[in-house]
């Protein structure tokens, strides 16, 4: 089972509006919108890499809980079974990449819908601005 270390708070029922991945600057962004029309943005910096599942023309966020190294190696054996061998998420094996992880201080951000977008992000840390529209 995944132990949670924390869940991340104002993204309950916010609509992606669009994402994007600067590779140079190490950097996925996410925009966000409130129901009440209230902008949130999502910064995961210090990227190592992303899977994202069901992305769909609109799609709700149900969370963003960060988990521990072990849940993600439990949660996603299967996919890095199948992957690494083709260099997801990185050149490596399953050690070097929990020893990567680690080292590199990666955190585990894993994205819960209730439409569309799901899956998980690698990434040092993340940050979350919001920006009231409606002022």
């Amino acid at each position: 089972m995944d132990t949670i270390i924390q869940s991340l708070n104002y993204i309950h029922d916010n609509t992606v509006l669009r994402y994007w991945v600067d590779f140079e600057k190490h950097t996925l962004y996410m925009d966000t919108q409130t129901e009440g029309g209230e902008m949130v943005s999502i910064q995961f910096i210090g990227l190592l890499a992303h899977h994202f599942e069901t992305v769909i023309q609109y799609n709700i966020l149900l969370g963003i809980d960060e988990i521990t190294i072990d849940g993600f190696f439990n949660r996603y054996k299967e996919l890095l079974d199948n992957s690494l061998p083709y260099g997801f998420p990185a050149f490596c094996s399953i050690e070097e990449l929990r020893e990567q992880m680690s080292q590199d201080k990666i955190r585990i951000f894993v994205i819960d819908s209730s439409l569309g977008l799901c899956g998980f992000v690698l990434a040092q840390e993340v940050e979350i601005q919001h920006n009231d529209t409606n002022s």
